[in-house]
């Protein structure tokens, strides 16, 4: 009893709690009205919505995640097994540049791609000199402002995830039963579709959860392409009908979908087994012809171009075209807020994640283990949905706070928790507390329990072991999660949109600003900015992870 009331036990209790916050609140919002005044009256906002439009931007999140799912598989499937199969010159260079177009947020591309491919941009505009069209009649083009078109610029920028999934599982499988199926007389193609591939089953399901997730919470791209999804949905019964309970109701649903997308992986998962004898023969890479070489380098080079080279050329012109207004006074404003938020949301996720760790640590315990579970769940919240699950317990807070300030006779205070960027640190630290968790996890992990154990007979206390042992060793882990959630809160866009106070602006939405109003010539530097931020994370892994 004394260990759960011990005040690190209390403390940890306090942040799972405050993790988990976001999706009580977004229940409560969502179903208190229904019970309390009764389904036929509650939200005509939200009732509007499921009447006329709600289905079709149910039916538009489906397809986009499909498509998006069809276009990452093109383009990681066959460079993750050329990776990791055959051995050719470069290929160490080229496993890490295919990770690069990550640094890409996906609305940058988007808005690249069509300003390129629009009916006014400049390959159109070449092809009606060339050949003497005069109106969209006489020919056809790609039309980008599409599901097909927003699927593509998504999977160019999240295909990543699924790359190194299968990458890293291609090259840990061994040749025992590929031998064996070449004893039996089966081809390499008829091998790779008939053992290879469903032994990668379990990364391919994992990349493809993760691709999905992103999509179904990405809004920068579908509210740029004007395609109305679940994510926008929640955007507009907020912003435009000004219905929190209508917002809530419908992240609700994009919720249901992500978890069921999680559930679903875990229990393929459960119900595939395969038996696999690994022993000491490591599998060894085909040397690649000069022929398959060259064709490799092709058609990697052509995905690196498209999702990384193409984006950053672009913002490179912008940005040396609009010098002058790119390089104004308001983006070092907007950079010091970004740099302030990102650092203060790093620092407060690292050391939660570092306590719930200690806490596991020095009191192993299942309730302990949920504890870091429950802390971790908000990775797997679509952003738009965790602003808007803040959103309700902060304004009830500013409301409960400013009426028990009048009953006293006393100056209100305003909205100082749901209108400043007290919101935006809090949804930055649920939303990517799991990275912190999984960094600081991870390395614990790797810690003998007998350090802890010879420390005690040395007699030195837990908090003598904690900072002459666990501290030293935990610092690269910790500075390594510092810098992941940094990277990912500069990037955050949908929950900065929502959230962030009147007249403040982050890199993210500042650049989705000039985006959005067909302008980003004029914010291409702050959008360089972010990818070169968002690079720095890549270089770290290249550095740390050694791939054979």
């Amino acid at each position: 009893m004394s260990i759960k009331l011990s005040p690190l036990s209390l403390s940890t209790g306090l942040i799972s709690a405050v993790m988990f916050l976001p999706i009580l609140a977004l229940l409560y919002e969502a179903f208190s009205s229904v019970l309390s005044v009764g389904p036929e009256v509650a939200d005509d906002a939200f009732k509007n919505i499921a009447e006329t439009v709600l289905l079709d931007y149910i039916i538009n999140s489906f397809l986009i995640v499909t498509v998006t799912l069809l276009f990452a598989c093109l383009f990681s499937l066959a460079p993750a097994w050329w990776c990791a199969q055959y051995e050719f010159k470069g290929r160490r260079w080229l496993q890490w540049l295919m990770v690069f177009p990550l640094a890409i947020p996906a609305y940058i591309s988007a808005y690249i791609y069509t300003d390129l491919l629009d009916y006014a941009g400049p390959i159109q505009s070449w092809l009606r000199s060339v050949f003497g069209w005069q109106s969209p009649a006489d020919y056809w083009f790609v039309d980008m402002r599409t599901i097909t078109g927003a699927s593509f610029v998504l999977a160019l920028a999240l295909y990543p995830y699924l790359y190194l999934l299968l990458r890293n599982n291609f090259a840990k499988q061994s040749n025992h039963l590929a031998q064996a199926s070449s004893l039996l007389g089966a081809t390499r193609y008829r091998t790779f579709w008939r053992i290879r591939f469903p032994l990668a089953r379990p990364a391919l399901a994992i990349g493809c959860t993760l691709i999905a997730m992103e999509t179904l919470a990405d809004f920068g791209t579908v509210h740029l392409f004007a395609i109305n999804t679940l994510t926008t949905a929640i955007y507009d019964s907020w912003l435009v009908y000004g219905s929190l309970s209508a917002a809530a109701k419908i992240s609700c649903i994009l919720l249901f979908a992500v978890v069921s997308l999680v559930y679903l992986e875990r229990l393929q998962r459960r119900r595939q087994r395969h038996y696999e004898l690994n022993g000491h023969h490591r599998p060894k890479r085909h040397a690649a012809t000069a022929r398959q070489t060259v064709f490799i380098w092709l058609v990697c080079a052509l995905i690196i171009a498209l999702g990384f080279v193409l984006p950053v050329v672009t913002l490179l012109n912008y940005t040396l075209q609009y010098w002058e207004i790119n390089w104004q006074q308001d983006l070092f404003a907007h950079i010091q807020n970004t740099f302030l938020l990102a650092a203060t949301a790093a620092a407060i996720a690292t050391i939660f994640a570092l306590l719930l760790n200690v806490n596991q640590r020095f009191h192993p315990s299942q309730h302990n283990k949920a504890k870091l579970a429950v802390s971790s769940v908000g990775y797997a919240i679509p952003g738009t949905v965790l602003a808007i699950g803040v959103l309700i317990p902060l304004g009830a807070l500013d409301i409960g706070l400013n009426r028990w300030l009048d009953s006293l006779n006393w100056q209100r205070v305003g909205l100082i928790f749901s209108g400043t960027s007290f919101a935006l640190v809090l949804a930055f630290v649920i939303r990517f507390a799991a990275i912190a968790n999984g960094s600081v996890s991870s390395t614990y992990a790797q810690l003998p329990i007998n350090l802890d154990h010879a420390s005690r007979m040395l007699h030195a206390g837990r908090l003598t072991t904690f900072r002459k042992i666990h501290i030293p060793l935990l610092t690269p882990a910790m500075m390594s999660a510092f810098l992941l959630v940094f990277i990912e809160c500069v990037k955050e866009l949908s929950a900065s949109l929502l959230l962030r106070p009147f007249d403040f602006q982050t890199l993210a939405t500042y650049t989705y600003q000039y985006a959005s109003d067909e302008q980003l010539e004029q914010g291409a530097l702050s959008a360089l900015l972010i990818i070169i931020v968002s690079i720095l994370p890549l270089l770290f892994l290249s550095k740390t992870q050694k791939l054979d």
